[in-house]
């Protein structure tokens, strides 16, 4: 794996665990539970 690579997947997990940070900050629940399932459903397609 190059630096580059590297350096591109270490950006995208803080980026995730900031997305995460955030929806987990929402007060509501199901609007959580809405984001959550959003953010997952976006993870699946691109893999």
């Amino acid at each position: 794996m190059s630096f580059a690579e590297l350096r591109a997947n270490v950006r995208r997990a803080n980026s995730r665990r900031r997305m995460y940070a955030r929806i987990n900050a929402v007060r509501d629940p199901s609007v959580r539970d809405e984001l959550l399932v959003i953010a997952q459903r976006h993870e699946d397609s691109l893999r």
